[in-house]
């Protein structure tokens, strides 16, 4: 089985492209697959992944991938809605679904509806936080990688 985790786009990595850009090298070289997961869309997110050149497994969006089950209403005003509790667990099933088995985040809304390992990311101090209080300061991302890695091939069999 192949390891994996999730990093959510706005708000992590397009706060601090150049630490995740280092991070996502450094974890991928554990053997860990990247995957990209936000709310989307997913061509203007891989458009910044390459333009920062930020490397990645996969990319999934919780817009498209609700697009094409059509629960998206469009407006005129070129806004968009998906019903709150469809968009607020999307994350946490799609987590799920693919085994991925560590999320990093930036908001609380969407930790409550995870059973994979959530890491609360602080855009402030720049230190990711499990609900066990383990903690990962992400200003050094090649340390950062390695105690996620860690984490990761400690709690997966």
């Amino acid at each position: 089985m192949l390891n994996k985790i999730g990093i959510d786009f706005h708000g992590v990595i397009s706060s601090f492209p150049e630490i995740f850009k280092e991070f996502c090298k450094e974890i991928r070289k554990c053997g860990i697959q990247v995957y990209i997961i936000s709310g989307g869309p997913e061509k203007k997110i891989i458009s910044y992944l390459h333009q920062h050149h930020i490397e990645y497994d996969h990319v999934w969006g919780i817009l498209d991938y609700y697009e094409q089950k059509g629960h998206v209403s469009y407006f005129d005003d070129g806004s968009f809605q998906v019903a709150t509790e469809l968009w607020n667990r999307a994350k946490a099933e799609y987590c799920a679904k693919e085994n991925i088995e560590f999320h990093i985040d930036d908001s609380n809304i969407y930790g409550k509806y995870f059973v994979t390992p959530y890491c609360k990311y602080d855009i402030n101090n720049g230190v990711c936080e499990l609900n066990s209080g383990l903690q990962i300061d992400f200003k050094d991302p090649i340390k950062a990688a390695d105690e996620v890695a860690k984490f990761i091939l400690n709690n997966t069999k």
